[in-house]
């Protein structure tokens, strides 16, 4: 398949409406021809933490055993291409192989776990939309290495990949309303040019953009009717008081040729209020919390939320202290086993604006 063609399609499953398992079992079923490899571990990552929030997995049962044991070696100091480490150096995609020399024993989860159960390879991308790491995708082989055409492939889905997991969030956001403040809407556009509400939301955003939001939704709906593959169907709405909406079109399938449009308050995502409440974090404490755990520098970490680099280290000890941890590592294990696993393993749905939607 040319990579028009596999971009296309994946463009297509990131904007057919679908629910987050089902997305990511669309991507996996593009991907298999294309790529070999045995399993595959689909995961959205908190868009404010980097820490993992849900997992699909495929050619193999789930494992929640299975899959604590890797989040173990993922947070061993040093591992070689973590998605910690991935994330905060703005990579991609990385092949164990290469990133090893050959020497596979450098990973603990190669010693610990790909290893002793046959795998020969891993080839692990960060899914990336809009400079935030919504995802990731880890591909396990049992024979041969991966090679730089599979990383190319596996690249050229990788972004809609990830606008096919945020639009996900967006819509189970808006399906439980009660869980997110200022939660996005949904509204359908039907090939008349009708414009309905689906959800109290929609009607919220509606009396505060008014015809100018109209606009931007009729607009966004007609581009991705009249231009099926055009990247472009996301938009944004400035408002006199400053708000900003942004706008995501996407097929409804339901055979009816209606276009879906979401609609929200444009934001950063933030370090969940869980947190916060567990460990009784200031609100600069929070800023700090998660670009720590994002893999910012102090220098670059000091430069985003406007401080000097000596108060950011005074943030970080001070968090360092009250979670009783020593180091970014043990910080980020630390989080994922007491606060996001619980969550993961009990299939709460992920929010898109960081943490979970309960």
């Amino acid at each position: 398949m040319g990579t028009k063609v596999l971009e296309s399609r994946a463009w297509n499953i990131a904007h057919a409406g679908h629910d987050l398992d089902t997305t990511f079992r669309r991507f996996d079923e593009l991907l298999r021809p294309q790529v070999s490899y045995g399993i595959a571990s689909w995961s959205t990552h908190d868009p404010a933490t980097a820490l993992f929030t849900s997992c699909t997995m495929t050619g193999v049962e789930k494992n929640p055993e299975g899959e604590a044991a890797l989040f173990r070696c993922e947070f061993t100091a040093g591992e070689p291409a973590s998605y910690r480490s991935l994330i905060g150096g703005n990579d991609s995609v990385a092949i164990l192989s290469e990133v090893t020399g050959g020497d596979l024993d450098r990973a603990a989860r190669y010693r610990s776990i790909f290893g002793p159960f046959g795998f020969t390879d891993e080839l692990r991308a960060v899914l990336w939309a809009g400079g935030t790491a919504w995802g990731s995708a880890t591909l396990l082989r049992f024979d041969g290495r991966f090679s730089e055409r599979d990383a190319e492939a596996v690249t050229t889905i990788a972004r809609h990949a990830a606008d096919g997991i945020r639009l996900a969030l967006l819509r189970g956001a808006a399906a439980r309303p009660e869980a997110v403040a200022q939660p996005p809407g949904i509204f359908a556009v039907d090939p008349t040019g009708r414009l309905t509400a689906l959800t109290a939301p929609a009607d919220h955003w509606l009396g505060i953009g008014k015809a100018d939001l109209v606009t931007a939704v009729m607009a966004a709906a007609a581009a991705i009717r009249s231009q099926p593959n055009w990247a472009g169907a996301s938009s944004r709405l400035m408002l006199g008081d400053g708000m900003t909406l942004a706008i995501h079109a996407s097929a409804v399938s339901q055979g009816d040729d209606a276009v879906a449009v979401i609609v929200e308050r444009a934001r950063p995502a933030e370090v969940s209020a869980m947190l916060v409440d567990a460990y009784g974090l200031t609100p600069r404490q929070r800023d700090v919390l998660g670009q720590i755990l994002l893999g910012r520098s102090m220098t670059k970490l000091a430069h985003s939320l406007g401080i000097s680099e000596h108060t950011a280290q005074d943030h970080r000890k001070a968090i360092y202290s009250s979670m009783g941890v020593a180091s970014r590592s043990e910080l980020a294990a630390l989080l994922q086993f007491e606060q996001y696993d619980p969550k993961v393993w009990s299939d709460v749905p992920p929010s898109p604006y960081g943490g979970f939607l309960g």
